[in-house]
């Protein structure tokens, strides 16, 4: 388990890579609070293919990470994405060793709540959501970031999480008048 003082001692360590040598994201890599995440979306899935209650198999994980209020915010930020999700999403089995894309991207909006960084956690969510799903499900997400965080569950903010959102932002930057061209100014 992650504690907040950890989380300031290496800074390194919050950034460094999380893509393996064949740019597979695997779940040995993770830390305590990333795999708490992709295991409730992995189980909650499989629940829902099995026709069992999802909420029971997700429950028992927020229990033993002492959020067990935080299962009902999270239940609900699933049942939004998987009514309202533009695109499929990438979940993988509950024994795969390797990360969904779609996993990576819920652990990020968890990271960029708990960072202050609501504008990208709702940006990633309008990744695969509706603006309006995603505004209902970032209540949600801030609910959960919220009680990890009480209990010392952190998820750093790492660079894999920020490019995404650098690589998908069209921005223009005007040249401005009298100024003239420098390598870093364009």
């Amino acid at each position: 388990m992650e504690t907040k003082g950890s989380r300031d001692l290496d800074i390194t360590e919050q950034y460094k890579s999380l893509k393996a040598g064949d740019g597979e994201v695997r779940v040995s890599q993770l830390t305590t609070s990333e795999n708490l995440i992709v295991f409730s979306i992995r189980a909650w899935v499989d629940a829902l293919k099995s026709k069992r209650n999802p909420m029971l198999d997700i429950q028992k994980g927020f229990v033993c990470a002492g959020i067990q209020d935080t299962s009902i915010a999270f239940d609900e930020l699933m049942l939004v994405t998987a009514t309202s999700a533009h695109q499929a999403l990438d979940v993988r089995y509950l024994c795969c060793q390797v990360l969904g894309d779609a996993e990576l991207d819920f652990i990020a909006v968890i990271s960029f709540a708990q960072q202050g960084k609501s504008e990208w956690a709702f940006r990633r969510l309008c990744s695969w959501l509706p603006p309006a799903a995603a505004r209902k499900s970032l209540m949600e997400v801030q609910k959960i970031a919220d009680a990890m965080e009480g209990v010392g569950l952190y998820i750093a903010l790492r660079n894999e999480f920020i490019n995404f959102d650098l690589d998908n932002v069209d921005i223009h930057v005007p040249k401005l008048p009298n100024v003239p061209l420098h390598k870093t100014v364009q």
